[in-house]
């Protein structure tokens, strides 16, 4: 068996609100239920609150990816004073 390939970071940083698009999804098909009759009718309501769950995560996933990215880069930049640091004593 191969091995999965890790998570990065700024992927991580997504799984809680790809987990609640998800969960969104899930009760969209549950709020149209298992009538087709009753789709036409059921979809403007279930559709609104679809929407209405995806638009709450923009946010909650703009500043989770936000604070992994800047972490990211100043581990990036401090690495790179550090070497230039050591390049410079030598």
């Amino acid at each position: 068996m191969s091995t999965p390939n890790p998570v990065t970071p700024l992927e991580k940083a997504a799984i809680p609100s790809a987990i609640a698009i998800l969960q969104a999804v899930q009760a969209f098909i549950t709020n149209m239920g298992t009538d087709p009759a009753q789709w036409v009718l059921k979809f403007p309501g279930a559709l609104v609150a679809l929407q209405g769950a995806v638009m709450l995560q923009a946010p909650l996933l703009a500043s989770a990816e936000g604070a992994a990215l800047s972490a990211q880069v100043n581990t990036t930049v401090g690495g790179w004073i550090t070497k230039l640091q050591a390049a410079e004593k030598s």
